[in-house]
């Protein structure tokens, strides 16, 4: 089987779909799949190094341009090469124009793979409307149950879920990477450090933790908030900091390919998004054996059990409040939904079950 997988920002962003699909794509290869990815030139480095089995073909792209210059290279791509399965997560990024033209050349073995709620992006899936994709796709995935219930009620069509994974050897308790961290960024054993990774944009959520910093930092003199991220809303999170004057407490770290270190070097990951489809960051800190504090509902509540944490409203301050208390003060309990969180991982979210999934559906 041949599958190849289309998203125009695979080497030019950090987190979410990119790590999928690279993830997803090395998962296959190990199964003796023959995998391509057709993308964007990389700007960047990504955070998960792509299996050399994987058939890689990058196109140039032009300032302002872009998502209409990259159409004649995959239009040729896909002209050239022939694939059983042709997977998109978007239509709007080339995709669409070069369907339309490709389609008149030979039919592409559509699959649709949603890792956005409907509610959030309303435009990229009327997209595919426009395009038909809903009829045309012979499978349509999705990465969480109320994703695809959304999708499912747009399109008339039926919807398989298919949920982000982690590789739990890598994303693994880690005593010598934590202490090593901890001693590089000058945090004593007694710290307590809050932990988020995503993008800096305001839907996240990281402005309600600098909020919750900001009502506990008196209660709790020791407790940290390290963010791990960059993004449009960075600015306004700066000002926050110091408005509330948290820059002792609040760390801003950028981004990393060494996320393993800094699962470790945290005592609880934190994420208050407005909502999630499926988390990446929280399903590698749960198996890092971190406890959770994230919003009820979404992806979220799909992939948190009770014993691993707490789904919280984002919106009640007051619940924020009360759950992270019972964390910050009692590292036993901390200990022990890391530990249920991590078993939890092992039976349901590692690549190799992800990519036994997809193909049990798809093929």
């Amino acid at each position: 089987m041949k599958i190849a997988f289309v998203h125009f920002y695979t080497f030019r962003l950090f987190r979410g779909i990119e790590t999928l699909i690279i993830s997803l794509a090395n998962a296959l290869v190990e199964k003796g799949i023959e995998v391509s990815i057709v993308s964007a030139r990389p700007t960047i480095q990504p955070l998960i190094e792509p299996d050399p089995r994987i058939k890689i073909y990058t196109y140039p792209t032009f300032r302002y341009f872009e998502h209409l210059t990259i159409v004649p290279f995959y239009v040729t791509h896909f002209a050239r090469y022939e694939y059983d399965q042709v997977v998109v997560f978007f239509a709007d990024f080339g995709e669409g124009i070069a369907w339309r033209i490709i389609n008149k050349i030979r039919d592409i073995p559509l699959i649709l793979y949603l890792c956005y709620p409907y509610s959030d992006v309303p435009e990229r899936y009327h997209s595919f409307l426009d395009l038909g994709w809903q009829h045309k796709a012979k499978h349509i995935l999705a990465d969480a149950t109320w994703v695809a219930d959304e999708a499912q009620e747009l399109f008339q069509a039926s919807v398989s879920v298919v949920p982000i994974g982690t590789n739990p050897d890598r994303f693994r308790p880690d005593s010598v990477k934590r202490k090593a961290l901890r001693q590089q960024l000058g945090f004593s054993d007694n710290e307590v450090v809050l932990l988020n990774v995503s993008a800096l944009e305001q839907r996240k959520g990281t402005w309600r933790v600098i909020k919750a910093m900001g009502r506990l930092k008196d209660k709790f003199p020791l407790l940290r908030y390290f963010i791990l991220g960059q993004g449009d809303d960075e600015r306004n999170l700066r000002q926050m900091v110091k408005e509330l004057q948290l820059e002792d407490v609040v760390i801003f770290g950028g981004t990393t390919s060494q996320l393993e270190y800094y699962y470790n070097m945290a005592d609880i990951f934190i994420m208050l998004s407005d909502s999630e489809a499926n988390s990446i960051a929280c399903i590698e800190a749960m198996s890092c054996g971190l406890p959770v504090v994230v919003s009820r509902g979404g992806g979220f509540a799909e992939t948190v059990p009770d014993q691993a944490g707490f789904l919280v409203a984002p919106d009640i301050f007051e619940e924020i409040d009360t759950e992270l208390m019972k964390l910050i003060d009692n590292p036993l309990l901390r200990q022990r939904m890391g530990e249920v969180g991590r078993l939890h991982i092992l039976d349901n979210f590692t690549w190799g079950r992800i990519a036994d999934r997809y193909l049990e559906l798809t093929q």
